[in-house]
């Protein structure tokens, strides 16, 4: 199809998005963003195409898809972002799915610690929205306290311990998380470690014995010369 891609996601947030922004950037493929009418279109029935229940949607032509780690397979297969190997397939897939089960048991905090870009995490649902999963985090702050620290405590080293492992499995965590290049599933992880970096600067920091390997898998992959100059830039 001739047409370009279309982003739709909520106005002023990474979020999910995030994750789709980075394959499309680091593939060097042009896209539109559109955050206005996103209400409309998920909750009040304007979208007219195949069935998406929420955003982040993309679109092209007349295909639309939604669902971030879906999306993210797609366009890493379309735009040269796969593993090499049927096995390493299978292990990124796997990977993907735990980077989004980090995810799953968070939502976005909407207060931004540090850079606009990707300052909250979303990490342990009930962390941040320990009353109401729908309100937001300020309507809540003292009710969240002992979840975020729970979270802290139980879950967050774990996490990226695993990482840690992952990542140390395949060429002693001097490459990439599959394969001897870069995937989908490394900007995955990519996104995942700086939004934990910015959210939890001081339980970074402490960890930083134990996630040696993806510290410094951080700083290559952002360091890539696409991804740098959208770090650098307003979008």
């Amino acid at each position: 199809q001739e047409e370009g891609w279309v982003l739709y996601y909520w106005p002023k947030l990474a979020g999910r998005a995030e994750f789709i922004r980075l394959v499309l950037e680091e593939a060097g493929e042009p896209y539109t963003e559109v955050n206005d009418g996103i209400e409309a279109m998920f909750f009040q029935g304007k979208h007219q195409e195949y069935p998406a229940l929420a955003p982040p949607l993309i679109r092209k032509g007349s295909f639309t898809l939604s669902q971030t780690p879906v999306i993210c397979r797609y366009l890493g297969r379309r735009l040269g972002l796969w593993p090499q190997s049927e096995d390493d397939e299978w292990h990124a897939d796997q990977v993907n799915a735990t980077i989004h089960d980090f995810i799953c048991e968070g939502r976005a905090t909407l207060h931004r610690r540090t850079e606009p870009r990707i300052g909250y995490l979303i990490l342990r649902r009930l962390a941040f929205h320990g009353k109401d999963f729908h309100a937001s985090y300020f309507t809540q702050q003292e009710e969240t306290k002992p979840y975020i620290e729970k979270f802290v405590k139980e879950r967050l080293l774990r996490f990226l311990g695993h990482f840690e492992a992952t990542l140390k499995a395949n060429d002693g965590g001097q490459g990439f998380l599959v394969g001897d290049s870069l995937t989908y599933v490394d900007l995955a992880l990519l996104h995942a470690l700086r939004a934990t970096e910015a959210q939890f600067p001081e339980e970074w920091a402490a960890a930083a014995e134990v996630t040696a390997l993806l510290r410094a898998f951080q700083q290559r992959v952002a360091a890539r010369p696409r991804l740098a100059a959208y770090f650098r830039s307003e979008r």
